[in-house]
């Protein structure tokens, strides 16, 4: 790791290596000394970018967060034509670490900082933030479909968001702790038929 280069740049590449081992070891195991290890540089010129572990985690979840809504905007921007509630399969494909670009350990690396974020109060106020965001968008999404009678008239959007968001967090979950068992196609297959219910009127 070069010592002159785009601090930018730099700075999410101990991300990356943070995200790696944590993946690989565990959040507890991605100490600035073993992150150091990881990119090949010193302890040192990691305390360059970041003068704290605490302002590395919370960077590298920033970024972590960056990455997934990435790939949720390229899911969306495959089908331009499809519908709301294929979109909103789409999207919470990405989110339920069951999308095809997902890489292994990824899920590992949520749920790690999903338990950090209940001892964490910066930490938690991002995730709660982040998963407020998903479930406007739901809300959003909801809305449309019932304006064009997509779904029952009597669904309350706010409603189906924190449902739809919370059954992606519990899929997400179960795909972290039992990957052999929920495999990407099984999640996908709980995930369509979640919402297949929903949008029952469109067949």
């Amino acid at each position: 790791m070069p010592r002159h280069a785009d601090p930018v740049l730099r700075r999410r590449q101990v991300a990356d290596a943070l995200l790696r081992v944590a993946g690989a070891e565990g959040l507890d195991a991605a100490s600035i000394p073993r992150i150091a290890r990881e990119l090949g540089a010193t302890t040192g010129l990691v305390q360059t970018y970041f003068s704290s572990k605490d302002e590395l985690l919370l960077f590298a979840f920033d970024h972590l967060g960056e990455l997934v809504n990435d790939r949720v905007e390229r899911a969306l921007s495959s089908d331009s034509c499809a519908t709301i509630g294929e979109r909103l399969f789409l999207g919470m494909s990405v989110l339920a670490s069951a999308d095809e670009s997902e890489q292994d350990g990824e899920g590992r690396i949520w749920l790690a900082f999903l338990a950090r974020a209940a001892v964490h109060p910066a930490l938690r106020a991002r995730h709660v933030a982040g998963t407020a965001a998903v479930r406007d968008k739901c809300r959003y999404a909801f809305a449309m479909a019932s304006n064009a009678g997509e779904v029952d008239p009597g669904l309350d959007p706010g409603d189906a968001a924190l449902a739809l968001a919370a059954f992606a967090d519990g899929v997400a979950l179960q795909r972290a702790l039992e990957p052999e068992l929920v495999t990407k196609d099984v999640a996908r297959g709980l995930l369509r038929g979640y919402l297949d219910r929903i949008f029952a009127r469109q067949h």
